[in-house]
């Protein structure tokens, strides 16, 4: 094995949106397992969007997505990748060379919620909105009737 040098890479994954919310923690933990078996350090693991997908992939309609920037070797790439197709849980991967990203935008990413806290803020978000009370709206100052004489809703006044 040649030791090449190490680059920065950013890494999307794809994982479907039940898998994410049945088990939140065991995707983080299954993506950083892919990433540690590369043997690549991870600088930012971040949940980044959920969304509705274009078409179904293996069944799945919407689909969660993981942002990850890391170093590895270049020869590893291919093993990452591999590995994302062999995956059950990974439906998709995209994996950049990071070298658009500078030491800015590196800082920037690192102040993002990390995954791993992401499933302790799940927790607590759910328990606030059942905490919730619903307010209903009971502003009596707007006239929202139309004139009775004024059927068609025009200002007919002439």
């Amino acid at each position: 094995m040649s030791d090449s040098p190490t680059r920065l890479y950013e890494g999307l994954f794809m994982v479907s949106q039940a898998a994410a919310g049945s088990d939140f923690a065991g995707v983080v933990a299954h993506i950083k397992e892919v990433l540690a078996r590369a043997e690549a350090t991870v600088h930012v693991l971040t949940k980044w969007d959920e969304r509705r997908l274009a078409y179904d992939i293996k069944t799945a309609k919407r689909g969660t997505y993981f942002l990850a920037v890391f170093d590895a070797r270049s020869t590893q790439v291919a093993n990452i990748e591999r590995d994302c197709n062999l995956s059950e849980t990974i439906v998709r991967a995209l994996i950049l060379r990071g070298d658009h990203i500078g030491d800015v935008e590196l800082e920037e990413l690192k102040k993002l919620t990390p995954a791993e806290q992401e499933t302790g803020l799940r927790s607590s978000d759910d328990d606030d909105e059942k905490n919730e009370e619903v307010v209903e709206d009971t502003n009596d100052d707007v006239d929202t009737d139309v004139d009775a004489d004024d059927e068609d809703g025009d200002d007919d006044d002439k």
